[in-house]
């Protein structure tokens, strides 16, 4: 859905101001500068909670529920447009608010905010949230650019790849496409990337432990450690496993 709301309240930069103010009533300058440290933080931090961010967001959203697509984004837009962590979150929890107004014409927008994200804590969301249920809405538009994603020479672009496809292979799709993903990744040496490709088949295992388990033993001379420990938390035969991958690396003993 396209066109405007109408709505004078929607002004997006009055609207992203409004979400601003109450987002920064619940940060405090130390924890502001602590996350701003831990995440290696080039942007301003109000020091305020991604469940108050959340809360803020979502509340919003119930007042104006009719929003549509391009006063969505305008929003999103004019949230973004301000080096504040906090407000490019709210900007994320917006679109995932929201998920049915986001369409294939959106990819474009998705792509160029996520080279923008130089963080898990921005990247996971919009990646693992908002991409991954657009791209198990409409599959055909997305998985190309997913496929494009995946040897990008931006490391976080090849952690979106993974964590595009997570509502996808909860179902049971994808699968396939996140084994070949997975086996193009085992070479990556950034930390990151490792820990995404352990993630995703973790939430994997439960649902389809032998395939799992299989893709693990083939690939158990290639697979770093990083990534090895998360699925082995939800495999049955995951002690074996492990102690299959020791031996190999410790054949005297």
């Amino acid at each position: 859905m396209s066109g405007s709301s109408n709505d004078a309240d929607l002004d997006p930069v009055r609207v992203a101001h409004h979400l601003h103010v109450q987002v920064a009533e619940f940060g405090t300058p130390q924890r502001a500068a602590a996350e701003r440290a831990y995440l290696k933080s080039t942007l301003r931090h109000l020091g305020a909670p991604v469940p108050a961010v959340r809360r803020v967001v979502r509340n919003w959203v119930r007042h104006h529920p009719a929003v549509v697509h391009d006063d969505l984004f305008a929003i999103a837009d004019a949230l973004w447009a301000e080096p504040v962590h906090e407000r490019r979150l709210a900007a994320i929890e917006l679109l995932q608010a929201m998920p049915r107004r986001i369409t294939a014409d959106d990819l474009p927008w998705l792509d160029q905010h996520l080279r923008d994200c130089h963080t898990w804590a921005l990247v996971d969301p919009l990646a693992g949230l908002v991409v991954a249920d657009l791209a198990a809405r409409e599959p055909d538009p997305v998985m190309p650019m997913l496929d494009e994603w995946v040897t990008d020479p931006d490391f976080w672009i090849r952690r979106s790849a993974l964590l595009a496809l997570r509502s996808a292979v909860r179902r049971g799709d994808q699968l396939d496409r996140l084994f070949d993903y997975a086996e193009t990744l085992l070479p990556d040496q950034e930390f990151f990337v490792r820990k995404a490709v352990g993630w995703v088949l973790r939430e994997v295992a439960p649902r389809h432990p032998r395939e799992v388990s299989l893709w693990l033993r083939e690939h158990i001379d290639e697979i770093s450690l990083i990534t090895l420990r998360e699925p082995l938390r939800k495999l049955a035969d995951g002690d074996e496993i492990r102690a299959l991958y020791d031996a190999r690396r410790n054949p005297a003993g």
